[in-house]
């Protein structure tokens, strides 16, 4: 058995990331089948200055090892007071020995920023806009 049939991505995740002039802090939804993984994040948005805004993006991506890739294919605005326009995501990390994720993100403009997951459960959320987080 290899390395990526060991392991369990599959379900809800604990979501932050810092990318130097603001915080997302949110939610990832994931689902794993083989070394694929897909889902979804739902997170607030604070950009330093900025009006919190509420994000979705359906995310894709694979497991090789403890490397975890996801990329994102959509994007909801799902809350704000402003017109956005929000470049697409892209997710690198590790999973590490103590079952949280950490890595980098980088958004279509370049815009690079740490994450971290923590997994809060095994299991999904079945809603369809999920907000169990708020926005300031």
């Amino acid at each position: 058995m290899n390395m990526t049939e060991k392991l369990n991505l599959t379900g809800r995740w604990r979501f932050e990331e810092d990318f130097g002039f603001g915080k997302d802090s949110g939610y990832a939804d994931l689902n794993q089948n083989g070394d694929v993984l897909t889902g979804i994040l739902r997170f607030s948005e604070q950009i330093d200055g900025e009006e919190t805004f509420i994000v979705k993006q359906e995310v894709a991506g694979r497991i090789i090892g403890r490397k975890i890739d996801l990329k994102s294919h959509s994007c909801e605005i799902l809350f704000s007071d402003e017109d956005i326009i929000y470049e697409l995501d892209n997710w690198s990390g590790e999973l590490l020995p103590n079952g949280k994720i950490v890595g980098s993100s980088i958004d279509s403009e370049g815009t690079g920023g740490a994450f971290i997951m923590e997994r809060e459960s095994y299991q999904t959320s079945d809603l369809a806009d999920d907000h169990q987080f708020g926005t300031n």
